[in-house]
């Protein structure tokens, strides 16, 4: 079996169906595509963990030319490269026995009859840049503030999803292993509301891969100080812009966010303290 293969496909399809949630409008499509999200997440991680015990190599690359094909212009094409992307899925699995794979197919089964009953019709208009927020009203450099941001963070949660998915999976110290699928899914949950303002605002950019030295061979140690400062700094740019922007709803969203970026600091310190013990 081709495990860098399989992991490269739960990937692609974590990431088109992540950001295929926030572009639909309708709230059950947007859940139930929320909700395969998170399994192709965690399929994705099995993969990965069997990679590792069976001395596999790999990364974390994608093709964007793959994801790139959920930038559509009605719903009805969106939800019709989701249901290609679980065939395709499926089809990967097709001769292969093996209790990761076993599931994989089971779950994605039931995840494409559900998709084939989902009704959906609209357009997208999460890549427009109209860059106006429905039934919020924002002065000129707030909403330049907030698009800046939104753009920024995107991106940067989803670096770290990646970051913190691939250390876990390497690593052998419960404490450790602990923080990280904390913030990984911290990180998810960060992506998903930032990305759900951005597409709203007509802002939504999708990712790019990763560098493979942000994450391959890293001395874990140094990469755990300065992402703790990081996340100090995060803090204080989350303050920054709610104290800029006009809105109480969007400011009580950003001092929400930045508290939680102060705890990201204590699992990372958790984390280091527990590699530096073991």
């Amino acid at each position: 079996m081709d495990l860098v293969k399989l992991i490269r496909y739960q990937h692609e399809s974590f990431i088109k169906f992540i950001y295929a949630s926030v572009m639909v409008k309708e709230d059950k499509a947007r859940h139930k595509l929320n909700d395969i999200a998170l399994f192709k997440y965690r399929h994705m991680v099995w993969a990965m963990t069997d990679a590792v015990n069976n001395g596999v190599k790999f990364n974390m690359d994608f093709d964007e030319k793959e994801i790139a094909k959920i930038k559509v212009e009605n719903e009805e094409d969106l939800l019709e490269v989701l249901i290609n992307d679980l065939d395709s899925n499926i089809a990967l699995y097709e001769g292969i026995d093996n209790p990761t794979v076993n599931r994989l197919r089971s779950d994605d089964s039931f995840f494409l009859r559900e998709l084939r009953a989902l009704d959906v019709e609209g357009e997208i208009t999460a890549f427009n840049e109209k860059k106006e927020l429905p039934g919020i009203e924002l002065d000129e450099n707030s909403k330049a503030a907030l698009v800046f941001f939104l753009m920024e963070e995107t991106f940067k949660e989803y670096e770290l999803i990646t970051i913190y998915s691939y250390l876990k999976v390497h690593s052998s110290i419960a404490i450790a292993n602990s923080a990280f699928t904390d913030l990984a899914y911290d990180s998810i949950y960060h992506l998903k509301r930032f990305a759900d303002l951005a597409s709203k605002m007509g802002v939504l950019t999708l990712p790019k891969p990763i560098p493979h030295e942000k994450y391959e061979d890293i001395g874990v140690v140094e990469f755990l100080k300065e992402n703790i400062e990081e996340e100090m700094d995060a803090e204080k740019q989350c303050l920054i812009l709610a104290e800029k922007i006009g809105d109480e709803y969007l400011k009580e969203f950003l001092l929400f966010i930045s508290r939680q970026e102060v705890y990201h600091g204590e699992l990372l310190q958790r984390a280091l303290d527990a590699i530096k013990n073991n």
